[in-house]
């Protein structure tokens, strides 16, 4: 694999800004932000939506366990704990507040402002923002 993953790499289309795409690419995006091996990152996302992680709201309903084990079975073992909760609190924040990350990205006022919003989500720091943002369509996102 590439040096940088980049969201086309792991089969996810951003170019039609499509709401299941860009929520895809949030989702790597948030394994791709921590001190992991990319490889395992990419394996993880793959195994997440093996597992039916289609959409924020999916995580409502799956128990901590049963997330740490999907977790593990992609290689995300060392931070699994970590990215459990941050997952949950994420998708439930998202699902609850936004419905979506394309609404989330759509009704930002500007790109600060989505950053800032972004930046708010548990789970969610700088790196995190900075890769999700580096793949999004420019024509996507606020001037």
């Amino acid at each position: 694999m590439a040096d940088v993953i980049h969201a086309a790499d792991i089969g996810i289309d951003l170019s039609d800004g499509k709401p299941q795409q860009l929520y895809r690419w949030f989702l790597a995006s948030m394994l791709f932000g921590r001190p992991i091996r990319q490889e395992q990152a990419a394996q993880t996302y793959r195994v997440l939506i093996d597992h039916g992680f289609t959409s924020p709201g999916r995580f409502g309903g799956v128990g901590h366990e049963r997330l740490r084990k999907v977790l593990d079975e992609g290689g995300y073992g060392r931070f699994d704990h970590q990215m459990t909760d941050a997952l949950h609190e994420t998708m439930h924040t998202l699902d609850a507040d936004e419905g979506s990350v394309s609404h989330l990205v759509k009704s930002a006022g500007s790109r600060s402002e989505l950053r800032e919003r972004l930046g708010s989500l548990k789970g969610v720091g700088p790196k995190t923002i900075e890769i999700f943002l580096r793949d999004v369509p420019d024509a996507l996102l606020p001037e």
